[in-house]
């Protein structure tokens, strides 16, 4: 056997250096495109901030627009008084910090336990707890970890873990947690509801009440009544306690307005987005001839880098505002009316609309929202396959299939909720043929149970 190299020539397609930065460029969100933009900042000693020319959002933004931004971003109207333009005369505001599940817990543990072995291992129960509150692991490998071989101690201390605040904290299963939940509510007097949840999950999750009255030898309409309870309990505890962190929100994109006199206008968000360029200094340093070679190549270098960064972030801009034009003539009946009157449209629509690709337009709506007069949307929310109707209407969207099959949901009688036989013949009333399967996966991506679940 020999090893020899052997030339070859191979095609392939191979993005340059200058279209990869402007496809990561239109990827970015707002809030990414300024962190990405502060790093260049850094990392490219040509790039600086043009201080001479205002930044767009500043210059060009009308009063309604920043109003908008403000009310989603937070930002209080604060009245300025020369009398306290001093930095000194305002009070300094301590610092907030959320305190986490964890640290409460640890808090409860240590208030009730002061062996240190103990709250060892009532730290190491409360560190294996996932996010909706229950235990990850098992006896053996706590006692494993906490290097303890007495079973029943580490048993008493998860005992009293999930008596802790919130009740159930710590189950180790859906069961578990709902009867510690239930011997609290209701202090151990209502013997049904433990029974329903020892025995009937199963049948409690399908609303199969006369089975689970028959099984427990009990009458439905106790049963109903207990059920009452355990609905009443959470399946994860953990969830309310989870703090929220304050720098956690949506930034739009693009923002659609109406104005009285003008009608709707586009506004690309460009908050922080600072206007850059080329610094001069640099550009004269080049044309010096004792310079060497190297120190040319570096600042060629730099300026070829600088040159293509403010082009992708110009482009990403044009991009989102050409088609921001193309979805407000399209959907105009939806900025008007809401989700129901969405036009069928998709992304080749919008390619061919603005002669782009069809992958560069979902790179451009990927991860970012539009604000608009109905609300804040993911863009890609405004598409939509359409579904064909035997009316004048031609193709209605299925997102307004779906804003129908909601609605009528939620006006019928519980008593007797439409199966998706009867929503199919209503859609078929109106002159739309869709499949009853097609019902079925709409309903479910709603997130709706079918007819029998809901049957109260």
């Amino acid at each position: 056997m020999k090893i020899k190299l052997s030339p070859a020539q191979v095609q392939k397609l191979i993005l340059a250096p200058v279209i990869q930065q402007s496809i990561g460029v239109l990827l970015l969100p707002i809030a990414e495109l300024n962190m990405v933009i502060e790093q260049e900042l850094q990392n490219n000693p040509l790039l600086e901030v043009d201080e001479d020319t205002p930044d767009s959002f500043q210059n060009s933004w009308d009063a309604e627009v920043r109003q908008r931004i403000e009310k989603i971003y937070d930002i209080p109207n604060l009245p300025y008084d020369e009398e306290y333009s001093n930095d000194e005369t305002f009070e300094e505001r301590p610092i907030t910090r959320e305190v986490s599940l964890e640290d409460q817990l640890i808090q409860q543990l240590h208030i009730e336990l002061s062996d240190p072995l103990q709250r060892e291992i009532g730290e190491l129960i409360i560190g294996d707890i996932d996010e909706d509150g229950y235990l990850k692991t098992n006896i053996d490998e706590i006692c494993k970890n906490a290097g303890v071989d007495d079973k029943e101690l580490v048993e008493h201390i998860l005992k009293v873990i999930q008596d802790f605040a919130p009740k159930g904290i710590a189950s180790r299963d859906l069961k578990e947690c709902l009867l510690i939940q239930a011997k609290n509510r209701v202090n151990g007097q209502n013997d049904l509801v433990d029974r329903i949840i020892a025995e009937c999950l199963p049948e409690l999750g399908q609303k199969k009440y006369s089975e689970i009255a028959k099984k427990l030898g009990s009458l439905v309409e106790e049963v109903k009544n207990a059920v009452k309870i355990i609905s009443s309990l959470d399946p994860r505890p953990a969830r309310n306690f989870r703090p929220i962190g304050a720098n956690i929100y949506i930034k739009p994109d693009i923002f659609i307005t109406k104005d009285p006199d003008h009608g709707y206008q586009i506004h690309v968000n460009q908050e922080g987005i600072h206007s850059l360029r080329i610094n001069p200094l640099y550009q004269r340093l080049l044309q010096q001839n004792n310079l060497r070679e190297h120190e040319k190549e570096f600042i060629r270098e730099k300026l070829k880098n600088a040159i293509q960064f403010i082009k992708s972030v110009e482009q990403r801009g044009q991009t989102l505002r050409e088609i921001a034009k193309f979805i407000l003539d399209k959907q105009k009946p939806f900025f008007k009316s809401g989700p129901s009157a969405l036009i069928p449209m998709t992304l080749k629509d919008v390619a061919v609309a603005i002669n782009r690709n069809e992958s560069t337009i979902s790179r451009a709506i990927n991860n970012k929202y539009l604000d608009s007069p109905q609300g804040l949307y993911p863009i890609k929310f405004l598409f939509s396959q359409g579904v064909s109707t035997e009316n004048k209407d031609g193709i209605v969207s299925n997102r307004c299939i779906k804003e129908e099959i909601k609605n009528l949901i939620d006006a019928e009688k519980k008593s007797s909720p439409l199966s998706d036989q009867d929503i199919q013949t209503h859609f078929e009333q109106k002159g739309m043929k869709i499949a009853r399967r097609t019902i079925s996966k709409y309903r479910q991506k709603l997130k709706i149970y079918p007819s029998y679940l809901r049957k109260q």
